[in-house]
């Protein structure tokens, strides 16, 4: 099937249908084929994702590449996400070659500009026919911006989604990047309410199966994997010590087996 050109075909009918679908950030053709493998397996609909620092090792054209040919061997939907976009210049680069959609990370900015810059990069993403997603809070341990969580208020993310013309936004309910967390349930349900479109959580490898579960009644379509990825990758290589190819295989059997758990823990199976 071929990559999916405007992710919002796949992030409105997550939305419409109550499930999220995993996020996985990669930086390998190996935890690319595993994780598109998984969803073959399940019959899901998933999104392979690329981190700024990734696209300092291969370029946006090399990953879009790259994951374009896995989608074309493939029966499900496949979309490609370029996560924490830094900057308009960076998520351009990105459209141009050929992503799905595009986050643009203003959190950092007071609210005002977050939301111009947002909605400069949303006039060049739907022009282009690829989706967007904002950030109104941050999640630390590792995105960039040190170790700090920064919650989430319902009034924040409603008007940054609303005035940016952003599809889907990041909101900051409790989960942190790395780490096993808790999730303030009341936080989103309040979020949830105020936007009324689709959310999205970063830091899932540490989010418990049953808060994910909830969050899929309030919007939440995109929920972010990338420590339970690398971690899968660093136990193969340091416990056994495989060799050569068998090395490989070893990898890819533990990234298929992660991936494949996100995906029916956030009900996507079966959704393609």
């Amino acid at each position: 099937m071929p990559l999916i050109r405007d992710g919002r075909v796949l992030i409105n009918r997550a939305f419409e249908h109550g499930y999220a679908m995993p996020a996985f950030n990669i930086c390998s053709l190996e935890m690319a084929r595993a994780c598109i493998d998984a969803a073959e397996s399940e019959r899901a609909p998933i999104i392979i994702q690329t981190y700024p620092g990734d696209l300092e090792h291969a370029s946006p054209f090399v990953m879009a590449n790259m994951v374009r040919a896995l989608a074309e061997e493939a029966s499900v939907p496949v979309m490609l996400h370029l996560d924490h976009g830094d900057s308009l210049g960076r998520t351009v680069a990105c459209m141009r070659a050929g992503y799905s959609s595009v986050m643009f990370d203003g959190e950092a900015y007071p609210l005002a500009e977050n939301i111009e810059r947002t909605a400069q990069v949303v006039s060049f993403a739907h022009a282009a026919g690829v989706s967007v997603e904002a950030a109104a809070g941050s999640f630390g341990g590792g995105e960039g911006s040190g170790d700090d969580i920064h919650l989430t208020e319902p009034d924040v993310a409603a008007r940054l989604m609303a005035e940016s013309g952003a599809d889907m936004v990041a909101v900051s309910v409790g989960s942190k990047h790395g780490q096993s967390s808790q999730l303030d349930i009341s936080r989103l349900t309040d979020i949830a309410a105020a936007v009324k479109k689709p959310l999205v959580l970063h830091g899932g490898t540490g989010i418990p199966a049953d808060d994910i579960a909830v969050t899929l009644e309030h919007g939440i379509v995109k929920v972010n994997i990338g420590a339970g990825l690398q971690r899968a990758v660093l136990r193969t290589w340091q416990n056994e010590q495989p060799s050569h190819y068998a090395g490989y295989t070893a990898a890819y059997e533990a990234l298929f087996e992660v991936a494949t758990d996100k995906i029916r823990i956030m009900h996507a199976n079966g959704q393609a």
